[in-house]
C-alpha cells in the first residue's frame, strides 16, 4: 500500500509517496530471566535511557506510516494497553492465552490483515531506519552475526538470499542470528504458513516457531533477503538491559545542574527526581519521583519511586519503588592493614 503527504518547500508543493504498512509486535514473554522485576511489570515495560522498552520501540515507529499497529498481549496485558493509550496508533490488542510461541504469537497478531506488514519483538531495540528495511521487493529478516549462533534462530544464505532457517541448530552452518526484526510484503503468505504447521503440529522445542513458518514458505519458493544489523540489544537479562541503557543515553539523555549534585554524563534525571549529596553517572537512567541521597551511581537503572540512601551502586537496577539504603562506616586502620567490607 502506499500513501501520500504534501511538502511545501519556499511556495512549491511536492508530493511524498509514502509506504503505508501494519506493524505486528507480540510483547507476550514472561520475562523469566528478570525476575524479580518481571514479577509485576511487564518485561516490555522495563525502562531504560528514561522509558520503557516498548516505549522506545513506539517512538522508532514515527517515520513509518503504520496501517493497523498489532500487540500480542500475555500476562499482565492491561498494563501494556494502558501505556500504549498515550499514542495515536490505531492499536489492536490480541491476547496469546497460552504461551505456544513465536509463530503462534504472530499468527494471532496477523489474523484479518493483509498486505505490507513488519514484525518486531517487544522486548529487542534495533538501531535501524525501518523505512530502508522495508523499502526492497521481496521480504525480509534482520540478521547479525554472533559467536554462538546454536542459542538463536539462523539463516543460511546463498548469496544476499535466504536459503533455509533453522531454530537453534546443534550444528549450525552460519552465523547470521534472526535478530526479530521481519518484513512480508503479503502478511498472508507467514499467517498461512504457520496454519499449516499448526494443523501438521509442527513444533520445534516444544513450541510453534517462526522459523518453521519461514522455512515453510522459502521450500514453497517464497524469497527472502537478509539485512545485517549492527546495533541490536535483546533486553531478556539485565547485562543486556544495562548495556542497551548505555546505547540508547548516547542518543537520548538528560538532566539540569543542582546543587550538591556532580553528574557525568550521559545520564536521564527527570526533574522530579530528588538528588541530594549525590555523584550520578556515567550511563545511568532515573526514573520519575525516584530519590538518591548520599550515594554513588553508575551505569545503573534506578525506576521511579525509588529510594537510594549512602550506597555505591554500580551495574545495578532497582526497581520501583524499592527501598535501598547503606551506612557509613567509620574507621581507624593501622599500617599494612588490609579490610574487606560486604
Amino acid at each position: 500500500m502506499t500513501g501520500r503527504a504534501w511538502l511545501d518547500i519556499d511556495g512549491f508543493a511536492f508530493i511524498i509517496i509514502l509506504t503505508v504498512m501494519n506493524v505486528i509486535i507480540p510483547v507476550a514473554g514472561e520475562g523469566v530471566r528478570l525476575k524479580p522485576h518481571t514479577d509485576i511489570l511487564p518485561k516490555s515495560l522495563i525502562h531504560v535511557a528514561g522509558k520503557p522498552i516498548l516505549g522506545h520501540i513506539l517512538d522508532s515507529l514515527k517515520p513509518l506510516v503504520v496501517d493497523k499497529l498489532v500487540i500480542v498481549l500475555g500476562a499482565k496485558g492491561e498494563q501494556i494497553v494502558r501505556f500504549c493509550g498515550q499514542y495515536r496508533y490505531d492499536f489492536r490488542f490480541v491476547k496469546q492465552p497460552r504461551r505456544l510461541g513465536l509463530g503462534h504469537a504472530v499468527y494471532l497478531g496477523a489474523r484479518g490483515l493483509k498486505g505490507e506488514t513488519m514484525v518486531l519483538l517487544g522486548d529487542t531495540i534495533i538501531d535501524t531506519d525501518y523505512r530502508k528495511f522495508c523499502a526492497g521487493p521481496t521480504n525480509a529478516l534482520a540478521v547479525k552475526e554472533v559467536d554462538d549462533p546454536r542459542r538463536f534462530g539462523i539463516v543460511e544464505i546463498r548469496g544476499r538470499e535466504v536459503a533455509d532457517v533453522v531454530e537453534k541448530p546443534e550444528h549450525p552452518k552460519s552465523n547470521l542470528a534472526i535478530t526479530g526484526l521481519y518484513y512480508f510484503r503479503d502478511i498472508r503468505k507467514i499467517y498461512n504458513a504457520i496454519a499449516a504447521i499448526i494443523r501438521k503440529g509442527i513444533r520445534t522445542k516444544g513450541e510453534y516457531q517462526l522459523t518453521d513458518g519461514l522455512r515453510y514458505l522459502i521450500r514453497r519458493g517464497e524469497k527472502f533477503r537478509i539485512t545485517k544489523i549492527e546495533k541490536w540489544f535483546d533486553c531478556g537479562t539485565a547485562d543486556a538491559l544495562i548495556e542497551t541503557n548505555r546505547h540508547l543515553l548516547k542518543k537520548s539523555h538528560y538532566y539540569r545542574k543542582r546543587r550538591s549534585v556532580l553528574v557525568n554524563p550521559p545520564v536521564y534525571i527527570p526533574d522530579s527526581v530528588e538528588l541530594n549529596g549525590a555523584i550520578i553517572g556515567p550511563n545511568v537512567s532515573i526514573g520519575e519521583r525516584a530519590v538518591i541521597k548520599n550515594s554513588i551511581v553508575r551505569d545503573s537503572i534506578i525506576n521511579r519511586d525509588a529510594v537510594v540512601e549512602n550506597e555505591l551502586l554500580i551495574r545495578s537496577i532497582i526497581g520501583e519503588k524499592a527501598v535501598v539504603r547503606g551506612k557509613f562506616k567509620k574507621l581507624s586502620v593501622g599500617d599494612s592493614s588490609m579490610i574487606e567490607l560486604p
